[in-house]
């Protein structure tokens, strides 16, 4: 391998990177804020392709740096044609890739025209909006906070409102005793 005389295969690559005790993504990839000089948008042309061995199959890192949080929920996005969502700025992180059509993406005072095979990451609290092309378009998009919670956690966040905003409880009887009070 050394010496361009072979190649590592999947299998092997794995087996080093279990042996070292690292992810095998962290010799592709890295986690790091936004903020660190990482362009936001990543043309596809300009996509990390790998390859390993004499496999047919290859694959292409949508960004060079993946979020630090996980990813919590993953989604496609279809956008009828010009359709435009105003400015929305929430918790996390956002990393899509777009599938069809056209999207421009507004991030703060900055405006990126994206096609087909593009790919973008954002932090969702930066004020950021999209409007598809005359097709519309189709993003696939990872989140590192859902959109949607689950039905449980509603319900939990409605009974502590509740508990919140209804008048304390009446003591019955002579007041409250303290402990350690007569």
């Amino acid at each position: 391998m050394e010496r361009g005389q072979s190649t590592l295969s999947i299998v092997s690559l794995s087996a080093i990177c279990r042996a070292l005790d690292i992810p095998m993504e962290r010799l592709f990839t890295s986690s790091a804020p936004l903020d660190e000089g990482v362009a936001r948008v990543t043309e596809g042309a300009a996509q990390l392709r790998i390859q390993i061995g004499d496999s047919s199959v290859s694959y292409r890192y949508l960004t060079p740096q993946l979020p630090r949080a996980p990813i919590e929920e993953l989604l496609i996005a279809e956008f009828p044609p010009e359709e435009r969502q105003g400015a929305t700025a929430h918790d996390g992180e956002e990393l899509g890739f777009v599938l069809q059509g056209s999207l421009r993406l507004w991030v703060g005072d900055e405006e990126y025209r994206l096609t087909a095979g593009d790919s973008y990451r954002i932090g969702s609290r930066e004020r950021h909006e999209y409007q598809a092309g005359g097709l519309g378009a189709r993003i696939l998009m990872a989140v590192t906070q859902r959109f949607v919670e689950p039905a449980s956690q509603l319900r939990r966040r409605a009974v502590a409102a509740a508990k919140k905003s209804a008048p304390p409880a009446k003591a019955k009887g002579r007041g409250t005793r303290r402990h350690g009070s007569n």
